[in-house]
């Protein structure tokens, strides 16, 4: 399958199911699929700080979540992100995503 047709498929998929689900409903690599959530959320326009906020997910640990719809903000690696404060959570907002 082509990586457009995999793209094309996973945006499929991200409507009904959760970014983490994807790679098992597949049968791919789980990384692989993140990497490619990451290009999804950066061509439907949603890499811009004003769709992001700081969340807390734990008693000291913060995420980076969408605002209206994008579920937790993954990076160009893959991975989700966890910060000890939310003011460090809010100044990757600032600075990186963009």
């Amino acid at each position: 399958m082509s990586e457009t047709d995999l793209k094309t498929k996973i945006k499929v998929y991200l409507e009904d199911n959760h970014a983490n689900d994807i790679s098992y409903i597949l049968g791919i690599d789980h990384r692989e699929v993140l990497k490619i959530v990451h290009e999804i959320y950066r061509d439907g326009g949603l890499m811009e700080s004003q769709y992001w906020e700081a969340e807390l997910v734990d008693d000291d640990l913060w995420g980076i979540y969408g605002k209206d719809r994008a579920g937790e903000y993954i990076d160009a690696n893959g991975d989700y992100l966890g910060f000890e404060t939310e003011e460090e959570a809010n100044e990757y907002i600032k600075e990186s995503i963009r």
